[in-house]
């Protein structure tokens, strides 16, 4: 299971999902974040990563499957 690059949090499949959408799709374990430090570094709440993780989800992106 990966870890957050940060923080050293497990990351859930839909993190490291989102991770790769936004900053890099060819990501690897080391270099992903969890919701919250992701959130931090685009300076958002996490509640909009969360929106963008269900958008993503709802149009089909394979990251999410």
């Amino acid at each position: 299971m990966a870890i957050c690059n940060n923080c050293g949090r497990q990351l859930h499949k839909d993190e490291k999902a989102i991770y790769k959408r936004l900053i890099n799709r060819a990501a690897t374990e080391d270099e992903l974040l969890c919701k919250l430090c992701l959130a931090s570094k685009l300076a958002v709440t996490e509640t909009v990563i969360e929106e963008k993780i269900k958008h993503f989800r709802d149009i089909g992106c394979t990251l999410f499957m």
